[in-house]
């Protein structure tokens, strides 16, 4: 029974996915990339990604995230504890 990715594992793909509602809670709370429309805008679309992960019609991987999302997300990962 061989893995073919990170999806398959449920427990690495709940986490994934509670970095993404993090993320738009972040966002709906105004406190990531407050002053950046843009950032703010890709942050957000990256977390609805995030938590499409496992499912039929989402994401199959973090590496579907384009460039950009992919920053909005290390930016929250990396300083997640003033965001939550």
């Amino acid at each position: 029974n061989e893995k073919h990715s990170i999806y398959e594992d449920s427990q690495a793909v709940m986490k994934i996915v509670e970095i993404g509602r993090n993320m738009i809670t972040a966002c709906e709370r105004n406190v990531l990339f407050p002053k950046d429309d843009l950032m703010w805008n890709r942050a957000v679309t990256a977390g609805n990604k995030l938590t499409t992960l496992g499912t039929t019609w989402g994401i199959k991987s973090v590496s579907d995230l384009t460039k950009e999302e992919g920053l909005a997300v290390q930016e929250f990962i990396a300083n997640k504890d003033k965001y939550i």
